[in-house]
């Protein structure tokens, strides 16, 4: 009975690191794709983008700031989901081999992407970016999502030592 439960949570922390570890890598790359149409560097008619770049550049621009401003943040965030996304990639191929250092890839790889949900909702208050309806809360789901699967991952961790 064991030994199914356990490979039932080792399935189950796969399953949740491949969808964390797919989930930064597509938002990484579609952000990505969307800078370098803002810059020109794929052609007007490219459909894969995100849509976040216009989005960055009117949050930040209730200050007034320049193009770089929201082009450096942008930057900024794009650069931190795709340490996230490395880091669940590394987390998982940790977990299906099972090595020594599986734990503590997983929990470095929600401690950096909870921070940036963090970092979201706290500069979604420095921007007054609560003047977009259902920017704030998109952040709060994503972050609620992802301490749900950080809580499940860690009980599961425990059980196996237990």
């Amino acid at each position: 009975m064991q030994t199914t439960r356990s490979t039932i949570d080792r399935r189950i922390r796969a399953g949740l690191l491949l969808f964390w570890a797919l989930y930064f890598s597509i938002v990484c790359l579609s952000n990505t794709t969307d800078a370098l149409k803002a810059l020109n560097l794929l052609p007007p008619n490219f459909r894969f983008v995100s849509g976040n770049y216009s989005m960055v550049s009117k949050v930040v621009g209730i200050y007034g700031p320049t193009a770089g401003w929201a082009g450096f943040f942008f930057a900024g965030v794009i650069s931190w989901e795709g340490v996230g996304a490395v880091l669940f990639w590394r987390a998982l191929a940790g977990s299906i081999r099972e090595t020594a250092d599986r734990v503590a890839l997983a929990y470095q790889a929600f401690g950096v992407t909870i921070g940036l949900w963090a970092a979201f909702i706290i500069s979604d208050e420095v921007f007054l970016a609560y003047e977009f309806p259902g920017l704030s809360s998109t952040f709060f789901n994503l972050l609620i999502a992802e301490l749900g699967s950080f809580i499940l991952l860690r009980l599961s961790f425990q059980d196996e030592r237990a």
